[in-house]
């Protein structure tokens, strides 16, 4: 006779090939095509299980056969809420049944315009959007102040367009409505005199309802100096003051929030100017210098240059001076920050800061210089958060003037650049198709905004495509952290709960930011999680094979993943959204089963078709097999007690009798622990050492195969029947 060792190293020396053979079975082939091609067709609970072939064949593959009758009972399991601890398929005792009901998406995933991740990504761009504004307008403004003294005449600026372009916007005029005559009479005209030609403007704007923009006109001419035949006045076209002027017009009209660069030139001008103040009044009648002080000392943005005067003139020898009568400590600090008298006038002998005071005021500044457009940025972005709550369609979003100004910045697009009508078609374009309105355009300004929203074809909100969806995020979570914490104890155990908690939280925060394979490989900290979760050690998984991994057609036989000896790679890289290219598709999302849960409940039904047709033959190879499968799942003794074929497998291999189920469950948990490490149930090499054990047990034990052990497996006579199983899933008290 065969030894069951022998019979069950024959199947595991090569278990690809043994699950290929069982897999090419035409009854077992029959039943994988028909689940595969038709469980993307049930849209409900109720339409799966009334579909006998279907429904029977999950259940088989996830170990709970004897319980397909049960319809009523399965359909509670498959209606849980796995979110929720109090569910009923969490409150089981038995795992399978919330394992049989995390495979499944019966709840329908939510409509959203986007995503919390999406709307992140929108408000990364904003910030972006920012820092290159920013960034650009130190380029401009270093180009303009290394050309303008270059300028020899009015007609030469204005022939040079970038330096000429810099002064109009800063000045507000869109060259695109005026001559170039117009503007050269603008820069040569006579300020002194009524009659020139910016003059006459003015006087044309007060005379009637017509704008002519004289103002913006009367700017741009009191910002050069050139003679009225075009020509030079001084040295050069602008004075050290117009220049600055121009400057800080530029940067004023093209900042939407303060920035470092900000902090840098009004810092550098309040030093500058400072310096030679000799009066309040000069403080207060320099627009940049009384914002300085007001931003400085968190001052009110509407405080009258009056109220400011007898604050800085207080005499802070009487205790009842201005500042302190009126504003306490905070106004006779800032009092204190100058020296002033009570005429407003710079004391003798002293400058209106000296170097402590105005390092005070700098620093102050540079605390508070940005705080009201931070509020506002912070106010804007709460506004976009709570709208986009709302919104439910690609009408509603465009309709939105706020919405679209923060989506235009974050995108680079011009208002006006588009119509609302191709913005619409950007907006519900497929990406995962090539011929769609966004992919066409070629601009990736248009893909991005649009894969910043979900919208389907008719402009209506849908459910985001993730890389995975959302009941696979959550288990490859929970899994991991089961995983990183099994067998731990006491401060160990505290220990890594909170290390992986805190990894887990990452996963399921990033994931659903990404967008490719190639994005998910780039992060290791992503993909160490979801080898863990999976069952992997990552220390031995190089990103070289992940690569040929994610890579691999799922479709095709002879792909890299499907030569892989462990069927997991393949399921590991279906739970992923991702076409062969390693892009997004809806393809694999499926309707209630996902294709990566698709292609493990066709794996499980292999295994226990494999298991089931070797212990027809010698139940000591099915009892080996499906504990080498299981057993390094186990956490504790109390799950390997409450399996009935794990059990039978240690009792058998320690020579206990049968009577081991009757004695006290603390006992047996005790047993358990004193003769198997569970931990070592992970490592092959101990596992196959603990088999040989069981199987020569086994052996010694059984003259013939109508063993306790065959009925354990078969449910006969001694075994657990079906409406005993029933009673075993009670619901935790």
């Amino acid at each position: 006779m065969v030894s069951t060792y022998l019979s069950y190293d024959l199947v595991v020396r090569d278990m690809k090939a043994s699950l290929d053979r069982t897999a090419s079975d035409a009854q077992v082939a029959r039943e994988a095509a028909y689940y595969e091609e038709n469980i993307g067709k049930v849209t409900s609970v109720e339409e799966f299980l009334d579909d006998y072939q279907l429904y029977s064949y999950a259940m088989k593959a996830y170990g709970l056969e004897d319980m397909t009758y049960a319809t009523a009972f399965m359909k509670k399991v498959l209606e849980s809420d796995l979110t929720d601890e109090d569910s009923y398929a969490n409150k089981l005792t038995d795992d399978r049944y919330r394992n049989f009901a995390t495979a499944f998406q019966f709840t329908t995933a939510t409509k959203d315009a986007q995503s919390d991740a999406q709307e992140t990504a929108v408000f990364d761009l904003y910030a972006q959007a920012q820092i290159d504004q920013t960034a650009s307008i130190k380029e401009e403004t270093a180009y303009y102040e290394s050309v303008i003294d270059n300028v020899t005449s009015a007609e030469e600026l204005v022939g040079t367009n970038r330096l000429f372009g810099y002064i109009l916007d800063a000045y507000g005029i869109d060259r695109t409505y005026y001559t170039d005559e117009h503007l050269i009479k603008v820069l040569t005209s006579d300020l002194d005199d009524e009659n020139s030609y910016v003059n006459q403007l003015v006087a044309t704007d007060e005379a009637s309802d017509n704008d002519y923009n004289s103002a913006a006109f009367l700017a741009l001419a009191e910002a050069f100096s050139f003679n009225t035949d075009g020509s030079l006045a001084g040295d050069s076209a602008q004075t050290d003051a117009q220049k600055e002027a121009t400057i800080s017009a530029y940067v004023s009209a093209n900042t939407t929030y303060a920035s470092e660069y900000t902090l840098e030139r009004e810092q550098a001008y309040y030093e500058t100017k400072i310096a030679s103040i000799a009066t309040v009044d000069e403080i207060t009648g320099d627009e940049r210098l009384f914002e300085y002080v007001k931003a400085a000392f968190q001052l009110d943005s509407n405080l009258l240059k009056s109220e400011f005067y007898n604050i800085v003139t207080s005499d802070l020898d009487d205790e009842d001076n201005y500042a302190a009568t009126n504003g306490g400590s905070a106004w006779t600090s800032i009092a204190a920050m100058f020296n002033f008298d009570e005429d407003g006038n710079v004391k003798d002998g002293m400058s209106a800061q000296d170097e402590e005071q105005l390092s005070t005021t700098q620093s102050a500044y540079e605390n508070h210089y940005d705080d009201a457009d931070a509020e506002d940025l912070q106010t804007l972005l709460d506004y976009y958060s709570d709208t986009m709550a709302d919104i439910t369609s690609v009408d509603d979003l465009l309709g939105d003037s706020s919405i679209r100004a923060i989506l235009f910045k974050a995108f680079g697009i011009e208002e006006g650049e588009y119509s609302d009508a191709e913005l619409k078609k950007a907006l519900t374009s497929d990406l995962t198709d090539p011929k769609s309105y966004a992919n066409k355009s070629r601009d990736e300004r248009l893909i991005n905004l649009a894969s910043a929203f979900n919208f389907d074809a008719d402009g209506e909100a849908e459910a985001p495509l993730l890389a995975q969806n959302e009941i696979t995020i959550t288990t490859v979570a929970k899994a991991y952290i089961v995983n990183q914490v099994r067998y731990l104890e006491d401060a160990e155990l505290e220990a890594a709960q909170e290390e992986a908690e805190a990894e887990a939280e990452y996963y399921q925060e990033t994931i659903l930011g990404i967008t490719s394979a190639a994005e998910l490989l780039a992060d290791r900290r992503l993909v160490d999680v979801v080898l863990i979760a999976k069952g992997f050690d990552p220390d031995e998984v190089t990103d070289d094979f992940l690569k040929q991994i994610f890579q691999s057609d799922l479709s095709d036989e002879k792909s890299f993943v499907n030569q892989q000896e462990d069927e997991a790679w393949a399921e590991l890289l279906a739970s992923f959204n991702f076409d062969a290219d390693g892009l997004l598709t809806r393809d694999s999302v499926g309707t209630v089963q996902q294709r990566g849960a698709v292609l493990e409940a066709q794996n499980l039904y292999l295994h226990q078709v494999l298991e089931e047709e070797q212990g027809n033959s010698n139940a000591g190879v099915r009892l080996a097999l499906y504990f080498e499968r299981v057993a390094p799942t186990l956490t504790d003794a109390y799950d390997l007690l409450g399996d009935d074929a794990l059990l039978e497998t240690f009792r058998v291999a320690f020579g206990f009798t049968e009577d081991f189920s009757n004695m006290d469950i603390d006992m047996q948990a005790a047993l358990v622990e004193k003769n198997l490490d569970l931990s070592e149930m992970q490592d092959p090499e101990k596992m196959k050492k603990f088999l040989q054990r069981f199987t020569a047990m086994y052996d010694t034990e059984n003259a013939d195969y109508s063993s306790s052990a065959l009925t354990v497996l078969t449910g006969g006579t001694g075994g657990i029947s079906a409406d005993l199983l029933l009673s075993i899933a009670t619901l935790k008290s």
